[in-house]
């Protein structure tokens, strides 16, 4: 089963729920908690950055495989897009979650998603990205972000709030009978990881942590096995740029396959 998070502090996330109630049947379980098929609704009064440990309470009602949670996207450059991330923090836990934590990533749900996405969006004026992996909450279960942004005017477009609707109800594990996917690890790049979400999208390849340049200074031995530890079945490590290649040795004597974009 798969859950998805709605913030009721957050426009997008409340556009977002809205879309999502009017596709399908769903049945109230309890308060705020609905059920459609295999995909649970959770609504919560605050944001999702600091409900560390919500699959606690969301297992409650299931098995939960996986959370999703339904945001806004904000950046001071405008840039409209419909995107992806996994959760955790490189560093310091500024926006929720713990320092140095990350979060177990979902690479095959989150490559399905930002497939799903791509196809929603045809005609759209939005670029369908993922993000590098930012922010909490803390969770023990696979988790990401699917968010629109990145001003309140997209955070309010019924359109693109409803391709990511139906992307959550749609998208699916893969794997299965794909057994040639190749998971990996992004390193290196910009925040909106350009190279490997091309590389997702025209690839057998999907991502789990994605490390972007402005993290590197703080990534060690440490970091570095935690992502691989936080990316299920991550054999390739893909790297973005010449500031990212000095890691390579760190992830090949890990046991990680190096492959250099």
């Amino acid at each position: 089963m798969i859950a998805t998070v709605i913030s009721k502090s957050d426009e997008a996330s409340v556009c977002i729920g809205r879309e999502l109630i009017s596709l399908k049947e769903w049945e109230e379980l309890d308060n705020n908690i609905y059920l459609s098929g295999d995909r649970l609704l959770c609504f919560i009064d605050d944001m999702h950055l600091y409900r560390d440990n919500i699959d606690k309470k969301l297992k409650e009602y299931g098995n939960i495989e996986a959370v999703v949670f339904a945001s806004r996207h904000s950046s001071e450059s405008g840039r409209r897009t419909l995107s992806v991330h996994p959760i955790g923090n490189f560093g310091e836990a500024k926006f929720g979650g713990k320092s140095r934590e990350l979060v177990i990533s979902a690479p095959l749900l989150m490559r399905s998603a930002l497939k799903t996405l791509q196809e929603k969006a045809k005609g759209m004026d939005y670029e369908v990205c993922y993000e590098v992996t930012h922010h909490g909450p803390h969770l023990s279960t696979p988790a990401f972000f699917i968010e629109t942004g990145s001003t309140e005017r997209e955070w309010n477009d019924r359109e693109a709030c409803r391709a990511i609707a139906e992307t959550i109800m749609e998208m699916e594990r893969e794997g299965g009978m794909k057994t040639d996917i190749r998971v990996g690890i992004g390193v290196g790049g910009g925040h909106y990881a350009p190279r490997f979400t091309d590389i997702a999208l025209h690839k057998n390849v999907a991502f789990g942590h994605m490390i972007p340049d402005y993290h590197l200074p703080a990534i060690d031995d440490e970091m570095i096995k935690k992502a691989i530890e936080a990316t299920p079945d991550a054999k390739y490590a893909y790297f973005h740029g010449k500031k990212s290649r000095k890691f390579k040795k760190i992830f090949e004597d890990m046991g990680m396959e190096c492959i250099l974009k």
